[in-house]
């Protein structure tokens, strides 16, 4: 039974490495610490944090559990990245963030998002779809290490 509280709330600076901590054990093509920081760099990237205010072992703790960000581009917004700890996954947590990154999207005047999934997880395209993502094609090769397709997917915002 967990007791603890999450909260979606912007990356800042002193998140960053937990942030690299996460996307290097579950995204294989993860950017670097510097890649992660340069994000707070431009005002077209958003970027959420999931933080865990967690009672752990008798001791309370506040640390990173997830982050997904988006890049803003005239009036579209890319989904860059969303990885959650995997203790903490089947919670919800994803949703929320993502929920917070389409109100972020609409503020911004967008017209649709986009995002690639590798082809391979399954898991993550039933829960694009379940958030109202529709294919839109397949980038043959995409992916490396390992080698996959990237299915494209699209939701338009209204």
């Amino acid at each position: 039974m967990h007791s603890d509280h999450i909260e979606i709330i912007r990356l800042r600076s002193e998140h960053c490495e937990r942030v690299y901590d996460i996307s290097a054990k579950y995204i294989p093509e993860h950017w670097s610490l510097d890649g992660i920081k340069d994000v707070l760099r431009y005002d077209n990237n958003i970027y959420y944090v999931a933080m865990c205010h967690c009672a752990d072992s008798g001791f309370d703790k506040t640390e990173v559990v997830g982050f997904g960000g988006i890049m803003i581009v005239a009036d579209e917004a890319e989904l860059l990245n969303i990885a959650i700890e995997e203790a903490y996954r089947n919670r919800g947590i994803a949703g929320r963030i993502l929920d917070k990154l389409i109100d972020e999207a609409k503020l911004a005047q967008c017209t649709r998002m986009l995002l690639e999934v590798r082809k391979a997880n399954e898991t993550a395209q039933r829960f694009y779809r379940d958030k109202g993502f529709d294919d839109l094609g397949i980038r043959k090769n995409y992916y490396v290490d390992p080698t996959d397709d990237a299915i494209i997917m699209d939701k338009v915002l209204g």
